[in-house]
């Protein structure tokens, strides 16, 4: 059937280990996005810029925390 070992782990430990590096992936496109509008409305420069990407890049490491700073600072 499905035989998939990833570092060792079993199926299931594999199918969401994978899952969650895809949610972590997306997460992360959309916190470059949140990091320039927030930017730009506090602080629009290059610093600002990069301090608020190492802070939404850190929570999108944490599934669903990145999609709802996403969608709140859309707001």
């Amino acid at each position: 059937m499905w035989n998939v070992n990833y570092y060792g782990l079993g199926t299931i430990e594999t199918i969401l280990l994978i899952l969650w590096q895809i949610i972590a992936v997306v997460q992360g496109l959309m916190a470059y996005g949140t990091a320039y509008r927030k930017a730009k409305a506090n602080g629009d420069n290059g610093v600002s810029l990069w301090g608020w990407l190492i802070v939404y890049d850190l929570a999108a490491v944490v599934p669903f925390l990145g999609y709802y700073l996403w969608k709140k600072n859309r707001e």
